[in-house]
């Protein structure tokens, strides 16, 4: 991957720093899946991505023998041996039977383990580039309190994470409409870096979106003149050169930022929706990632992680 501009944590209000285009490549892709609809739409995704890149792709299932509710003896190895090996056979059918995923020759590990540690482990065994998992949209408790397996592996990969989300439809052209949502403060120049670059990739449409609750309340300061420094400063995220190879705009929307990033994709009829990631502490702030969780739960496109900087 080539290498990408960053922030080293500062605050990009206070860096003044400007993006010059960099190819991105994806050069090992591990697709994870529970064979579920939402893993099944992930792998079409994980399969567009692969071709495009030319990528190694690598496909994981964490198996689990089904256990009875009064069971109170061990396993046996035949119980184990049987459910392994019909993981297996259902992962070759799904290689045999997914056009284009033949020909990419993926390499397949299905093994007995939790489903975050085994991904955590085969991306950091196979350095894979991105990570690519479907998302149930679970609610509830279970969510609060620590989110789906999709959203626990956004959170501790090191590398970036495409989650393909329930409402998520099929897109031949992932990089045609591309919108990179940043608080403009810990989460911008990486993951500018990556909508840049793949939007140039796509030739397509490039959206940066800031979304604020604050209210101008300051009888001194007009609302033109807070959005016009909203602007510039998503402006300088920006390459300079990026008008020669997409359409590019800049949004500035005002109320809660689930409910605008999800009205932005669909009014931009966006294809892919970029965020920053702050933080691989699973202590970390709450908020942000609840908001993520909506999103995830209500946009009609993938959503790409990209950690705010290298760890």
């Amino acid at each position: 991957m080539a290498p990408i501009a960053e922030n080293k944590g500062k605050p990009i209000r206070n860096g003044g720093l400007h993006l010059a285009t960099s190819d991105i490549c994806f050069k090992r892709i591990l697709l994870a899946t529970d064979f579920s609809s939402p893993a099944a739409q992930a792998l079409k995704m994980a399969i567009t991505i692969s071709q495009l890149f030319g990528s190694q792709l690598v496909l994981a299932h964490a198996a689990s023998p089904f256990v009875y509710e009064n069971e109170t003896e061990p396993m046996s190895r035949e119980v184990f041996n049987v459910t392994l090996d019909a993981a297996r056979e259902e992962m070759s059918q799904i290689i045999s039977s997914e056009p284009g995923l033949s020909a990419l020759k993926p390499k397949t590990i299905v093994e007995y383990a939790d489903a975050l540690e085994l991904i955590e482990k085969v991306a950091l065994e196979e350095r894979v580039d991105l990570i690519v998992v479907g998302s149930h949209g679970g609610t509830g408790l279970e969510l609060l309190a620590l989110g789906s397996v999709a959203e626990a592996v956004l959170r501790r990969a090191r590398c970036p994470v495409l989650i393909v989300g329930p409402k998520c439809k099929a897109e031949q052209h992932l990089f045609r409409s591309v919108v990179f949502a940043t608080d403009l403060e810990t989460t911008g120049l990486r993951g500018a870096q990556y909508a840049a670059a793949l939007a140039e990739r796509g030739r397509g449409k490039l959206t940066f979106l800031h979304v604020t609750d604050k209210i101008v309340r300051d009888p001194n300061l007009r609302t033109e003149l807070v959005e016009s420094q909203l602007e510039q400063e998503l402006r300088r995220l920006l390459p300079p050169d990026v008008e020669r190879y997409c359409k590019s705009k800049l949004r500035i929307r005002y109320g809660q930022p689930a409910e605008a990033i999800v009205a932005v994709t669909r009014s931009e009829d966006a294809s892919l929706l970029i965020v920053g990631l702050r933080s691989r502490s699973p202590m970390a702030d709450h908020s942000p990632w609840s908001t993520l969780s909506h999103v995830i739960r209500e946009v009609n496109c993938a959503v790409l992680g990209v950690r705010s900087h290298l760890v």
